[in-house]
């Protein structure tokens, strides 16, 4: 590899970093200014912290097995869910760990070597893993069992304080689950869906102000970097809704949860936590956000291409910047119109969303006219323009639908 394309990896790592940091610094400052989607991922952090804490504490208390380290292990496994996801999931943990830690037990004491005991209880603690009622817990059934094998000093009553040490872990987890901060008040689907439309807003206008200043490859690396986090903020809207479903089962404290209004743009008087989460209007919504945040991707994706090809300044998109930064502007409104209207911020949001909806119709009939009016001049033009106009006509179909 020459000495410019190692310069140039080089300088591309270097502005990845930057960009990741950046938007670390931004997350932890969100966090302590107001709550939200940064507040939640703290809480939840400290939760974990805290049940493991106080796991360890028992299981060192009450079990002299140096393996009581499985008790926050399982803590912190168990407290990362909602109220009833924490019980569920624990009773499949606990089985998991029982069932792996005999298996485990009862072939060492026959054998009596731990080579030939792993090599026999592995295949099989595996194979039951996978059984569909064990869920996500059944790797559980292997872990638990090497753990048994490998600890050392493998007799009954050994197993038996390691298995009531994932006990006190699963009762620890759901305790804390269950009565500090339940997940009800910490997954906000209002928020997660208004976190990812402004954020996309914001993405478009900064390609927007790139559109009118000039393209850099820098400037282009970021929009795109920010633009591939949005798959994840989108999933974070559909299981941030499942969450809150899920967490007022179980939850002592559901009640309260219930004065919050659900993100449903069919303005219905429904609850946070009613049937209204699975309706159409809400998968549409999901659907949705998913399709934009593809072709917002796609089409910060073809800005870089550009900037990294034609460092000079001189590409297609130059001569129709106008046209581009107003159809951005434009769709960057009409995107976080569209949240605000799904997550029923107001009275007038459906009527914000519906005149951002006719002003993207204009400016995309604009921006296709113009481009009209000027013959393509060669094949690398087309390759640009081409398909940034199809990302631009499904942006504003997508938005229309």
């Amino acid at each position: 590899m020459s000495f410019p394309a190692v310069r140039g990896a080089a300088g591309r790592a270097a502005t990845a970093v930057r960009s990741e940091a950046a938007y670390v610094a931004v997350a932890l400052a969100k966090a302590v200014r107001q709550s939200g989607r940064e507040r939640v991922l703290v809480v939840q952090s400290l939760k974990s912290a805290l049940a493991a804490l106080i796991a360890w504490a028992l299981a060192t208390w009450w079990l002299p097995d140096p393996l009581s380290l499985m008790a926050p292990w399982v803590a912190v496994v168990l407290v990362q869910a909602t109220v009833y996801q924490s019980v569920s999931q624990g009773v499949r943990q606990a089985l998991a760990i029982v069932l792996g830690t005999a298996l485990a037990t009862g072939t060492a004491l026959l054998v009596g070597h731990t080579m030939t005991a792993l090599a026999l209880v592995l295949p099989v603690t595996l194979l039951i893993g996978n059984w569909p009622r064990f869920g996500g817990q059944g790797i559980y059934v292997a872990t638990s069992a090497i753990f048994a094998v490998a600890g050392g000093g493998l007799t009954l009553e050994v197993s038996a304080e390691r298995v009531a040490a994932a006990l006190i872990g699963a009762a620890v987890g759901i305790t804390v689950n269950a009565l500090l901060f339940p997940p009800a008040y910490l997954r906000s689907t209002r928020e997660t869906l208004l976190f990812a439309t402004r954020e996309a807003g914001k993405i478009l206008d900064a390609m927007a102000d790139g559109v009118r200043d000039g393209l850099t490859a820098e400037g282009a690396r970021r929009w795109f970097d920010r633009a591939s986090r949005l798959p994840t903020l989108v999933e974070d809207v559909r299981s941030a809704t499942r969450w809150s479903e899920e967490s007022v089962r179980m939850n002592i404290q559901h009640r309260r949860s219930l004065q919050e209004p659900t993100p449903d743009s069919s303005y219905r008087d429904a609850s946070y936590h009613s049937a209204s989460y699975h309706s159409a209007s809400y998968h549409d919504t999901v659907n949705t956000l998913w399709h934009l945040s593809d072709h917002i991707r796609e089409m910060s994706r073809t800005l870089l291409e550009v900037a990294d090809s034609r460092p000079d300044g001189v590409h297609p998109v130059a001569a129709h910047s106008d046209a581009f930064e107003r159809f951005l502007r434009v769709v960057s409104a009409a995107v976080t119109a569209y949240g605000e209207s799904a997550a029923r911020t107001g009275q007038n949001a459906q009527q914000e969303l519906e005149h951002a909806l006719e002003q993207l119709d204009g400016a995309y009939d604009r921006l296709r006219q113009q481009l009209a009016e000027r013959p393509v001049a060669d094949s690398t033009e087309a390759e640009v323009l081409g398909p940034l106009l199809a990302e631009a006509r499904r942006l504003s179909r997508q938005l229309g639908a």
